[in-house]
Order: C-alpha cells, then structure tokens, then sequence
C-alpha cells in the first residue's frame, strides 16, 4: 500500500507521463534569436519498504536557431517499477528542423522514435514533412496551424501485430496569458490516408495560475482517442494532472 502512495506521488509531482501522441509544440522554446539553448533533467530515487519502488526520469532538450533555421532535438524517458510489475515503462525520441518561409509561413521536417510498454506499443518510427502556418501572434495570443504527411511504422502486443501506414499530421495550437492566468491547448487530428476510419484524436492543455510571485497552480489534461488501439487498451486514454509550481 505505501508503494501505491510513492507512485501516486512520483506521477503527479515530478515528470509528465509520454502519450502516445507527443505534443512538441509544448516543447518548443519561445527563444528566436540565434544560438544554443538548452536544458537536461535527470530524476532517480529508490525506496524499499515491503517492495523495492524504482523511479527513472530523463529529459534533454535543446534547439539551435541560425537565422531561418531552427533544429529541436528531444529525448524522453519515463520508467517506475514497484516488485515485479512495471507502472511506467516509455519514451521517446525526437528530430525536428524548421525552415522560415516568411512570417506566416514556416517548413517542417521531423523524424520520431518511441515505445510505450504499458499501452502495448513496442516501437513506433515516423518521418514527416509540411507547412506550419502562423494565424495569429500578439503579445498575449497566438495561434498556429499545420498539415504534416507522415509515415509510420509501427509494432504492437510483442511484436505480434504490425503495421506501415501513410498519414496526415493536422494540429492547431493556441496559447493565452494574461498577467497572472496562462492557457496553452494543442489538438492533433492523424488520420489513416488510406483508410480514414483509423485515425487519432489528441489533446494536451494546461491552466496556469499565478498565486504569489514564486508559486503557480497548474492544472493539464492529456487527452487520446485511437481507433485502433493495441488488443486490450481502451480507444479512449487520458491522464489528469494537477500540482504547484515554485519559481525562484
């Protein structure tokens, strides 16, 4: 019972569960002048009580902006096992390269690794390619658009069931903030462009509070709707989070 509170805890104060559609447009750094900039996380505890309760969260993230050209690089990784049974077991893997068209208008490129034991879903690779749209951009609201193709390769249930599939990577992303309220939502939409009864629904939000000047109250929900999900998960998947963040 006590390892079920040290999960509990690990899941909802210290890193982000990986769905299995990953929303990069939270990752993106807002930095547009040139250079490096990056940032690396590293989280490692163990208890032993009645079971041995092992945490493992690796995050590094970094981009790099010269000029039109922008490159994102990220990798993720999340594991919790307590006794013999694994409570987290994914991540991820991620490339992407931006080419600046004109202020509305920017070229994507992106190639993507990653696993997630629980969901039943050992491997998944895709390559994808498009425009990226700028609709809006002012100090306190922005909104984006874009329709990516995207190739996928994909291994569920042990190997047993795979799968090659060509489809379209749709989202809109929208941010609002004011002076002490921050709103972020991204709804992906990925249908099969060879059968449009398979497809994919996502959504990552969050709702940021300002309470004092170094505490904030975040709320977020990470939503997926799958068609075709491995054998025995549920289509419908999300994960609720909630949590107070100190700033210094």
């Amino acid at each position: 019972m006590r390892s079920f509170f040290y999960i509990i805890f690990f899941l909802t104060i210290q890193f982000k569960l990986v769905s299995q559609v990953i929303n990069i447009e939270s990752k993106r750094f807002l930095k547009d002048t040139n250079g490096f900039i990056g940032r690396a996380d590293l989280n490692f505890n163990i208890n032993q009580n009645i079971n041995r309760v092992l945490f493992l969260g690796i995050n590094i993230h970094s981009q790099y902006v010269h000029n039109q050209h922008r490159i994102l690089a990220i990798g993720d990784l999340a594991f919790i096992n307590a006794g013999t049974k694994d409570f987290v077991n994914s991540g991820y893997q991620h490339f992407r390269y931006n080419y600046k068209i004109s202020k509305l208008l920017t070229w994507e490129a992106f190639v993507q690794a990653q696993y997630n034991r629980i969901l039943l879903l050992d491997r998944r690779y895709l390559t994808g390619i498009g425009p990226r749209l700028k609709l809006i951009k002012k100090p306190n609201f922005r909104v984006y658009t874009a329709a990516l193709y995207m190739y996928e390769y994909q291994s569920q249930n042990n190997d047993s069931i795979e799968s090659f599939n060509n489809r379209i990577s749709s989202y809109l992303t929208l941010s609002l903030s004011f002076k002490k309220v921050e709103f972020a939502s991204t709804t992906f939409y990925q249908p099969n462009l060879a059968n449009f009864n398979d497809f994919r629904i996502a959504n990552d939000s969050s709702f940021e509070i300002l309470i004092t000047n170094h505490f904030n109250f975040k709320v977020g929900l990470n939503l997926l709707y799958d068609t075709k999900q491995p054998i025995g998960i549920p289509d419908l998947t999300y994960i609720l989070k909630n949590g107070l963040t100190y700033k210094f």
